[in-house]
């Protein structure tokens, strides 16, 4: 029976509020700038908010775009995260899910010298080890014709119990969303026109091509960092594999897509464009260079388990690049075994698109 009167209604009990206090164990070296670094700190009239809530993870911004994630341990470091724990036994290895239950979007983030607090929720930073999310760039290139060898047996991993739904299905040619709906299916046949003229782009030095397909891709599917972004964030790692100047490229790509996405999602293509990736990344561009199929296998798993298909569209946009090397690589071998040097696009894009 509802309550007749508002004396009917019971008075509610309110639990004592128990401040929880976390510890950063690392942080990656752009955010370590942003919260500790020498530069000046965020004016105290325009401090950081909560963007969104999780059970492992807190998204923080700025009124400028700038995007920060507090995350349990079991997603560990990125480009974007400072991972976060408590000192005590309740805080298994995989995370703690909850620790940020106290924490609603719109709160104001408060910095202080050694600490930020959101709340109830207090976070010690001066333990933090920086993470440096860039991997060796410079040292994979020069395996760059071994990787590209290697694409295949990648290709076969990652497809390995993918999902059906996620951006992959553009790598095996025929193949169909599963049945999760014709939404699925329609998004994977845009991607693929847009990954096409993505692709065209890139083998020309088109700078406009490229912006179409970028264009295109932007935004495309659902979520905080959709199918369409995470196939652009694999994309420009692969530039940064294989190109000697990889900056104009994900200017073009960056240009053209950051506008037209989630605010998370566009701090994340803008660290792909920077060359900076999660450390299942580093794992897996490791393991490609110089590692076993075991290796790679367990790397190839570690990031598709990003959220449901982020991993893997980001393998996606990865592979469609990559196969094309490894195709133009073949035939040029097959024409001239003595030269290689078509295995990787080394033209740079028109001058106009170069980076600062």
């Amino acid at each position: 029976m509802l309550p007749k009167t508002k004396q009917d209604i019971p008075p509610v009990r309110e639990e004592p509020v128990t401040p929880t206090r976390l510890f950063a164990r690392s942080t990656s070296r752009p955010v370590w700038a942003q919260f500790l670094g020498t530069r000046p700190r965020p004016h105290p009239g325009t401090p950081w908010r909560v963007l969104a809530v999780f059970d492992r993870a807190c998204h923080l911004v700025t009124t400028g775009g700038q995007v920060a994630a507090l995350v349990c341990p079991d997603i560990g470091n990125g480009p974007l995260n400072m991972v976060v724990e408590g000192r005590s036994d309740r805080w298994p290895g995989s995370g703690q899910p909850g620790a940020f239950r106290s924490v609603r979007p719109g709160m104001a983030v408060h910095l202080q010298a050694t600490s930020l607090q959101i709340g109830d929720l207090e976070v010690a930073l001066d333990r933090a080890q920086v993470w440096e999310p860039c991997p060796a760039w410079e040292r994979l290139r020069v395996r760059r014709e071994a990787i590209v060898d290697r694409l295949p047996l990648l290709r076969s991993l990652a497809l390995d119990h993918a999902p059906g739904d996620s951006l992959l299905a553009l790598q095996v040619p025929g193949r169909r969303a599963d049945s999760a709906g014709s939404s699925i299916e329609a998004t994977i046949t845009t991607a693929n026109q847009a990954a096409e003229t993505l692709r065209a782009g890139w083998q020309q030095g088109d700078a406009v091509g490229v912006q179409r397909g970028a264009t295109q891709l932007a935004g495309l599917g659902s979520g905080l960092t959709p199918a369409g972004d995470d196939f652009l964030a694999g994309a420009m790692l692969w530039a940064w594999l294989v190109y000697p100047a990889p900056r104009p490229f994900c200017h073009l790509v960056l240009e053209s897509a950051a506008l037209h996405t989630t605010i998370l999602s566009a701090a994340l293509l803008r660290a792909a464009g920077r060359g900076e990736c999660s450390a299942p990344w580093h794992r897996l561009l490791a393991a490609l260079a110089e590692g076993g199929e075991a290796r790679l296998a367990r790397a190839v798993q570690d990031v598709r388990s990003y959220g449901h298909t982020s991993g893997s569209d980001a393998l996606a946009g990865f592979l469609w690049l990559g196969i094309d090397a490894q195709v133009t690589g073949e035939r040029q071998r097959a024409s001239d075994p003595a030269d290689v040097s078509l295995a990787a696009p080394d033209r740079p894009f028109p001058p106009t698109a170069a980076t600062h």
